[in-house]
């Protein structure tokens, strides 16, 4: 206990040292959910024309100014909304958990039951699903090329985006998520929905990169943050949020991840170093095993795929973290645990992703065992981590060959650029 209560004193000092010069602009945030090194090293070499990067952001700049610049803002009330939520409000978000058919042996299907691992088709009926995450990365995309290139056209469209979302009156989403990820048929008051809002939530970050471009009002922040704000209150105090707030496996972290980007989008970095200290790290001590396994997450049909998912939770926090202060790599609980720890369990599989040992019905994406190790790396200086995040890699040639306008690119392959650059 004198461990914890130790640590909760000196992260308290850090955060609060930290945010003050960050409020002050000593060092201003460049966005909420990256390492903003990676941001300020990925301009520096597509400034300075570097083979590394040059092919994969020209490709991604092509898709920004072909597909991004010309889409039309995207809401949550849509032409195509075929299933409207019981509230009979069009801008409530409403989706369908993905793991949940029909019942064969009712009439009418009812209530769906589960089949985990096995997404339904009928997800794709409700169109929040894909446009929350379309919304949330092409605005992403916009706002990073407005950093990239300091032309203003691509912060207007990503403004744009932004308030059709969530500031229209007639578009704009009301902020809960009573109905995300319902289950037909089913009574029970769930909140599992909320992690749907990590797809959207990336629009904040968005917001937080164009903030002193001139499309972007103090006015319109401040709409925006009143938003986050009504959408904490909701996860913080609504059934669903009380009830997911409790979940021990990877929907707990994400949670806690969610909250702390919204408190992050208001700055308020008290609270945030409060969501960190008294919920977050509790959970790694709750739900790493001794082995470093998430007990939870072996469970599921896509063993590696969870695993790694809360994985990316913590690191995710980390990025956040790192603005105030504190890494969260190097944070033992009282009880052994880890983040390190897990990492290292998981070790040998992503290396070898056939020689696991629990269920993995899908293949694997070793792309995300690659940013997770490089992530390590740079918070560590392990260099250990970043030889193995090297030597697993990323494979760019097909993208750059084909030109990537059909499919919406990965951030990261701009950001963690690193990881195909020889020693």
């Amino acid at each position: 206990m004198k461990k914890y209560l130790l640590f909760s004193i000196i992260l308290s000092i850090g955060m609060v040292s930290n945010c003050q010069s960050a409020t002050k602009n000593d060092k201003p945030i460049l966005s909420l959910i990256y390492h903003d090194v990676l941001l300020e090293e990925a301009k520096e070499a597509i400034d300075n024309n570097d083979a590394h990067i040059t092919p994969i952001y020209q490709v991604i700049k092509r898709y920004v100014d072909t597909v991004s610049m010309n889409m039309k803002p995207l809401s949550v009330v849509c032409e195509n909304k075929k299933h409207i939520a019981p509230s009979k409000d069009p801008r409530d978000y409403i989706t369908l958990s993905p793991y949940w058919w029909p019942d064969p042996s009712k009439a009418d299907g009812m209530p769906y039951i589960r089949d985990d691992g096995n997404r339904n088709p009928e997800v794709y009926e409700y169109p929040e699903r894909v446009n929350s995450s379309l919304f949330g990365e092409n605005t992403e995309l916009l706002a990073l090329m407005y950093y990239f290139t300091g032309e203003e056209k691509y912060a207007a469209k990503a403004a744009e985006m932004l308030r059709v979302w969530f500031l229209d009156p007639v578009t704009g989403m009301n902020p809960n998520m009573t109905y995300a990820q319902h289950v037909p048929g089913m009574q029970l008051i769930r909140g599992t929905g909320i992690i749907d809002s990590r797809r959207f939530l990336k629009a904040l970050n968005a917001a937080k990169i164009i903030e002193n471009s001139s499309s972007w009002t103090s006015e319109d922040k401040k709409e925006l943050q009143e938003w986050t704000q009504a959408f904490r209150y909701w996860i913080e105090n609504s059934t669903n949020g009380l009830t997911e707030l409790k979940a021990q496996n990877n929907h707990g972290l994400w949670y806690d991840v969610i909250n702390q980007v919204l408190v992050m989008f208001e700055e308020d970095y008290d609270y945030f170093k409060q969501i960190v200290d008294e919920r977050f790290l509790p959970r790694i001590a709750l739900q790493i095993d001794s082995e470093g396994s998430f007990p939870k997450e072996l469970e599921r049909t896509l063993g590696i795929h969870y695993s790694t998912f809360a994985l990316e939770a913590l690191s995710f926090s980390d990025k956040m973290c790192s603005k105030n202060g504190f890494n969260l790599w190097e944070y033992r609980s009282e009880n052994d645990r880890s983040m390190i720890l897990a990492l290292e369990y998981m070790l040998p599989y992503y290396q070898n992703p056939d020689t696991w040992p629990q269920m993995q019905i899908n293949d694997f994406n070793t792309d995300r065992a690659a940013i997770l190790l490089y992530d390590a790396g740079l918070r560590t200086g392990k260099i250990e981590y970043f030889d193995l995040s090297k030597s697993i890699g990323y494979d760019n040639q097909r993208i750059i060959e084909e030109g990537y306008l059909d499919v919406l690119p990965d951030i990261n392959r701009l950001l963690y650029y690193k990881i195909n650059v020889p020693d």
